[in-house]
Order: C-alpha cells, then sequence, then structure tokens
C-alpha cells in the first residue's frame, strides 16, 4: 500500500515539472509561404512536412523554399560470388531560401550517408534501409530547421 501511495505522488510531482517541446510553431520565428520542391517523392514530402509543421502564421519573417531532394544507394563491397555485402545510403538536399521579394537570403547543401551490411534475406534488407531513410530524412529536417531559425 506504501508503495502504490508513492508511486501516486511521485507521478504527480513528475507530471508538473514543466516540460515544455522544443521544437513547436508558437516559437518559431518564420512564416513558410510556399515550397517547390523540384523531386516530388514521398521522401522529400516527408522532409516538407516536417518544416512546415514549424511554419508560425504570426511571425514577421516569411520566407520560400526550394528544395532539390537526392538519394543514391551505391554498393560498398562485394562478396565472393558478387553479391553486394555492404553499401552506402547518401541523402543529398540542396536548399535555398528566399523572402518574400524572392532575393535569395541563403543556400545551403545538407548531405548525410550511411554505410550498412546487407542482410542475407531482401525483406530485412528492405525494411532497414527504409528505417535508415525516415532517420536521416529526420537528420536533415532538423538541421534545416535549425538553420531558419537562425537566419535573419
Amino acid at each position: 500500500m506504501k508503495s502504490l501511495i508513492s508511486i501516486i505522488i511521485l507521478s504527480i510531482i513528475l507530471a508538473n515539472c514543466g516540460f515544455k517541446p522544443i521544437y513547436n510553431s508558437k516559437n518559431s520565428n518564420f512564416q513558410i509561404l510556399e515550397i517547390k520542391n523540384k523531386t516530388e517523392n514521398k521522401n522529400s514530402f516527408s522532409i516538407e512536412n516536417m518544416i512546415m509543421t514549424l511554419s508560425n502564421k504570426d511571425a514577421r519573417k516569411k520566407i520560400k523554399l526550394e528544395i532539390d531532394y537526392k538519394q543514391s544507394l551505391t554498393t560498398i563491397l562485394k562478396d565472393s560470388k558478387g553479391d553486394p555485402s555492404k553499401k552506402q545510403l547518401t541523402i543529398a538536399v540542396n536548399l535555398r531560401v528566399k523572402n518574400v521579394r524572392d532575393e535569395v537570403l541563403t543556400e545551403k547543401n545538407f548531405n548525410e550517408e550511411f554505410s550498412y551490411d546487407v542482410q542475407s534475406e531482401k525483406f530485412n534488407t528492405s525494411q532497414y534501409e527504409n528505417s535508415i531513410i525516415n532517420n536521416l530524412n529526420n537528420k536533415i529536417s532538423n538541421d534545416i530547421i535549425f538553420l531558419l531559425g537562425t537566419i535573419e
């Protein structure tokens, strides 16, 4: 009975610890008016959606974005049979930030790569590649959001 009461008291104390999310649209200092996505695929749209969630309609800074998304998968190492045993996944995003008058504020390339061993079952390798792509897209999205927050 004492442990139940202590758990309840502890959970009440921890629930009111003042947690605030780091990324939310109320704290962002930019509004995205338009995004031109040169490479329209599901991965570039996922980056676009992550960025758009932080667009603040009340912000002073109004910007337009151009995104060029490139993804490549290369074989680094092959086994004795000639089958790939190690691959590298590379994602490159070229971002151009413009103001309302279409003047370029900044242009930056974001590159992320990851090397991995190919698994014997193709389904597992495919699932692993999708997981890697999602992680790299999240990393690039966070880097873009940080850049947008620091633009003057």
